[in-house]
């Protein structure tokens, strides 16, 4: 059984490091239901504000990302108690709620949080949540 949560950033950074092993690594793995809207973001900022690649090139990237992010679980916080932590978290490490939902559901499945986001990394081990990178 898989046990790891990847944030936008680490999916990012595998696709682009190992973009034919991605599919394989994320399958069973899982993600929160607001990742897919973050790696959308990730491609559109890359096509629209960088201006690295056109719409054409963004619509093909987008379509490959949810080929990939379909494989995985989607998780979401659940509740009262849940969205409660999450703002505890928000303000102790003063993140944004979407990075302290990333710890929330990691901490309250026991998964590890893959993450490139040093500031989430460090702020999810400081509170006990076992945490990797790509």
């Amino acid at each position: 059984m898989k046990t790891r949560l990847f944030d936008a950033s680490a999916i990012m950074l595998l696709i682009k490091r190992h973009h034919d092993e991605a599919s394989v690594e994320l399958d069973g793995e899982r993600i929160l239901d607001l990742t897919i809207y973050e790696v959308g973001n990730a491609f559109w900022k890359i096509s629209k504000l960088l201006d690295k690649t056109g719409e054409s090139k963004a619509l093909q990237a987008i379509e490959e990302a949810y080929s990939i992010l379909s494989l995985m679980d989607v998780q979401r916080l659940e509740g009262a108690e849940d969205l409660a932590q999450t703002m505890i978290i928000a303000h102790e490490k003063n993140l944004s709620f979407y990075d302290a939902a990333y710890i929330q559901v990691a901490r309250r499945m026991g998964l590890t949080l893959v993450t490139e986001d040093m500031r989430l990394f460090r702020s999810s081990e400081e509170l006990g949540v076992k945490t990797s990178q790509i």
